[in-house]
């Protein structure tokens, strides 16, 4: 059975996947994502919500492609597209894959070709990601 490809997009400056931070409580260590990494992933987790219908069953093998859009300084001249600041492209990536787990897919472990790039937004594109996740060509016998 092949699912539908998904293809969305989720306007707002991307946020990277922050270090896990600590607290104690009651004398236990808990474990939390930062305010920031987390409401990123909320808002990316609902906007998914309203295209996934169910997420590709946990034996389909996934391609994703992410395409991330970041605000261009006022100061970079035009010519200049490939964002090479941070946040970091790895990190930017994990955030998303988090935040679908459960939604687009049962875990991000079963995608098996990721594609990621950071640009700068350009012309009428705003801040923002566009996410793509398939079938690999081929599937899981």
């Amino acid at each position: 059975m092949t699912a539908n490809p998904i293809d969305f997009t989720v306007y707002g400056n991307p946020v990277a996947q922050g270090r896990a931070r600590a607290t104690t409580i009651n004398g236990h260590v808990k474990h939390y994502d930062p305010p920031k990494s987390r409401d990123w992933k909320q808002v990316v987790q609902y906007h998914a919500s309203t295209v996934v219908s169910a997420p590709f069953p946990p034996s389909v093998a996934l391609q994703m492609q992410l395409t991330f859009y970041l605000p261009r300084p006022k100061s970079l001249p035009r010519k200049v597209t490939e964002h090479t600041k941070r946040p970091d492209l790895d990190n930017l990536g994990k955030a998303i894959m988090d935040a679908l787990n459960k939604v687009a897919y049962y875990d991000d472990s079963q995608i098996v070709d990721l594609h990621k790039k950071k640009v700068y937004t350009q012309g009428d594109i705003k801040p923002g990601v566009r996410i793509q996740i398939r079938e690999q060509c081929g599937g899981s016998e």
